[in-house]
């Protein structure tokens, strides 16, 4: 019987196996064993092979890089409209907020104003001089209103505002209570005089010391946010372009055109924001710093100048109304007269007032140096007429003269700070918008420069 082969596992049966031991003859052909069948190739990471994973698309990449410059564009006009708006209203802040410091410094003035006017017509004795009450009366009616002004122009000021009036009430009925008994020629008279001075210093003043230097921080704290609001917008601008710059090398090594007029010009709008938002931004902190060092310090300067003037003139009536026992109230005058004269000075060394204002002082001063050495040396009564004389040459002609100097000055210097942050603003507005479709015109630029090189892939 014969022996049947089993069928080959991948196909046809091949020829037989050469016996053990045979060798083909020389010059036969050589017949081509069948090669086995190669399988699959195993995927990358396989041990049977390794297959590296295939990059991003060249359009994708495009993709991303033109989203990235879009959100970069919105993010610069963000930040460059902020930056405007922001030193826009920070300049109108400071200026309502160094208006609002005016005010409350010339109620300062005005309630020592009245204060000295009151002591000085109490020396009189009886019915005091109709002019010192006019004084009196015009300094405490303006201070009234001014306190009205100030509680609507800063609502945050309303309570102190508020308890202060209340001060200048009491103040006020203590005066009142002082004169009755000085005209019936009663020695209680003066003490309730130095009863409503000390009133007026315990409680309206320090209040009013207070708000001042409120005021005085909010006007600096804007100043500081208007003067380093062009941090942000060059910030983000500089880094937009740089970002520009990088992405159209890169499509041109890509592409292989290297000049992209889309990217071309979201890069020029860029410089040029860059440019223009330095340069104003950079002239508002300029403008600022100048405000700051001039008319502003000029007129914080002739504020502590007047208001320690008034308080020296008070001191001086009040140590002859004490009659051999007003030595501290001497000391007193001798203090705020140093403030006065240093105040004066930094005031001139502005630049913004009269160098020769801190001159106006000296006449009062050699008058009242005048008046106590008249009481020093006994003579009461003479040292009295000579502080309530309005005679060419008296102190209180003097002290007038100082008055009407150091007021006009303090007029000037608001003024300038006023007009000084008004032309700080000017265009401030409008670069806000410029600045926003600047950052806009970047991101529509921007994707339109990548669009038109990823339609060249389809």
């Amino acid at each position: 019987m014969t022996a049947t082969l089993p069928p080959h596992p991948s196909g046809p049966p091949g020829p037989p196996a050469p016996p053990r031991g045979w060798t083909a003859p020389r010059g036969a052909l050589a017949v081509a064993t069948p090669h086995p069948a190669v399988g699959p190739v195993p995927p990358a990471g396989t041990p049977g092979g390794v297959q590296q994973r295939p990059g991003r698309p060249t359009p994708a990449r495009m993709r991303l890089r033109a989203a990235a410059l879009v959100v970069a564009g919105v993010l610069v006009a963000i930040a460059g409209g902020w930056s405007f708006a922001s030193a826009d209203a920070a300049l109108a802040r400071a200026d309502a907020n160094a208006g609002q410091l005016v005010r409350l410094q010339e109620l300062q003035t005005r309630l020592v104003t009245a204060d000295a006017s009151a002591t000085n017509a109490f020396l009189v004795g009886g019915l005091e001089p109709v002019d010192r009450r006019a004084v009196y009366d015009d300094a405490l009616t303006s201070a009234a209103e001014l306190v009205a002004r100030a509680a609507r122009a800063q609502p945050a000021d309303g309570v102190v505002l508020s308890a202060l009036n209340v001060s200048i009430l009491d103040y006020a009925a203590g005066i009142e209570q002082a004169r009755a008994t000085n005209r019936q020629a009663l020695p209680v008279g003066a003490q309730y005089l130095r009863n409503a001075t000390a009133t007026l210093r315990a409680d309206a003043l320090p209040a009013l010391a207070a708000l001042i230097d409120a005021n005085e921080d909010r006007v600096a704290a804007e100043f500081v946010v208007a003067e380093r609001a062009w941090v942000l917008a060059v910030l983000a601008t500089a880094l937009t372009l740089a970002a520009v710059i990088a992405a159209s090398a890169w499509l041109a090594q890509r592409t292989h055109r290297y000049v992209n007029l889309p990217l071309a010009g979201a890069g020029v709008v860029l410089l040029v924001l860059l440019v223009g938002s330095a340069v104003s931004l950079g002239s508002v902190a300029t403008d600022v710093d100048r405000v700051r060092a001039e008319p502003f310090a000029a007129a914080s300067a002739l504020s502590r100048a007047r208001l320690a003037a008034f308080d020296a003139k008070s001191n001086e009536s009040l140590a002859l109304i004490s009659r051999g026992s007003g030595q501290g109230f001497q000391d007193a005058w001798v203090a705020s007269s140093d403030t006065t004269v240093e105040a004066l000075g930094q005031a001139s060394a502005t630049g913004v007032v009269p160098s020769d204002l801190a001159g106006t002082w000296q006449p009062y001063a050699e008058g009242h140096q005048a008046i106590r050495d008249l009481d020093d040396g006994g003579a009461w009564e003479d040292a009295v007429a000579a502080a309530t004389s309005d005679a060419p040459g008296s102190a209180n002609a003097a002290f007038s003269v100082f008055d009407g100097a150091s007021s006009e000055a303090l007029d000037l210097a608001s003024e300038q700070t006023s007009a000084g942050l008004e032309s700080a603003r000017s265009g401030l507005a409008v670069g806000t918008w410029l600045a926003a479709l600047a950052g806009l015109a970047v991101a529509v630029l921007s994707w339109t420069g990548f669009a038109r090189r990823i339609e060249e892939y389809r």
